[in-house]
């Protein structure tokens, strides 16, 4: 059994995948949120599938108030971060150490539920243990390599991501949380910058722009699935003028999902 504080720091585009680890794992445990304005989706998401949890104020927990909530045994502590943060590789990196630095003291382990976002080649969890000496976890394949964002997570690591993306060049790339998410993640990562105005008319200039043709759903089998998943979809392809298209059976890989959750919730039975 796990004994300890299991902290996951995550973005809202892999918040089916947090969602999915708490809820498959059948350990008792209690489950702590992090009160941010980021995290109203999951909190209404952990509602919806029954899990309890309670709730931290942002700013106990950023001061150390709120160590007292915690009890012996297994807790899994969530922190969301904002959405935007893709927008700039070098923002983003900076932002997760500085995160980093300030609370891997207060946590046994941490899972990273992020993509690498831009940052191909940084391993924040060799940089974690040389850095802070805390053990950081990372989506990682059956090779051992880092996924290298969202869409590396959901097909199964990077050379699956990279035989992917050979096989449907030149399109945009849509999976369940993206489709459901798709407002605010054009509008969160400023896709048309530059535009002196930002409306669906200039969203499918951008897609022109950048020689998108088509959208390819990736079915990962957790959020929003079947018509929810379908309209999500419709809804991006009107606004993008992008054909859909549907990603050949077996495409969505769960492994780097089972693996991050699997090898942090471990470390905490090894020690300091």
């Amino acid at each position: 059994m796990a004994n300890g504080t299991l902290g996951i720091i995550g973005c809202p585009i892999l918040e089916d995948e947090i969602i999915y680890s708490i809820y498959t794992d059948k350990e008792e445990k209690r489950i702590y949120l992090i009160d941010t304005p980021p995290a109203h989706t999951l909190r209404e998401k952990l509602r919806l599938k029954g899990i309890p949890f309670e709730l931290i104020d942002e700013w106990e927990f950023s001061n150390g108030y709120s160590d007292a909530m915690m009890k012996s045994g297994f807790n899994v502590v969530i922190l969301m971060n904002k959405l935007g943060l893709h927008s700039q590789p070098a923002v983003l990196r900076q932002f997760l150490e500085d995160q980093l630095r300030q609370y891997h003291a207060r946590f046994d382990s941490i899972a990273l539920y992020y993509g690498m976002c831009g940052n191909a080649g940084w391993d924040v969890s060799e940089w974690a243990s040389k850095t802070l000496g805390s053990r950081v976890f990372v989506f990682r394949d059956k090779n051992n390599d880092v996924c290298d964002d969202c869409i590396g997570v959901a097909v199964g690591g990077h050379s699956r991501y990279c035989d992917f993306v050979r096989k449907y060049a030149g399109m945009f790339f849509v999976t369940p949380a993206i489709a459901e998410n798709w407002t605010e993640f054009s509008k969160e990562l400023d896709m048309c910058k530059g535009f002196e105005i930002m409306d669906i008319f200039t969203v499918k200039e951008v897609f022109e722009v950048y020689g998108y043709k088509n959208a390819v759903k990736i079915d990962t089998g957790i959020g929003i699935t079947g018509e929810d998943f379908d309209r999500g979809c419709l809804s991006l392809s009107e606004e993008t003028g992008l054909e859909l298209i549907t990603a050949e059976p077996g495409s969505a890989d769960l492994y780097p999902l089972e693996r991050i959750y699997r090898d942090a919730k471990g470390a905490l039975n090894q020690g300091s």
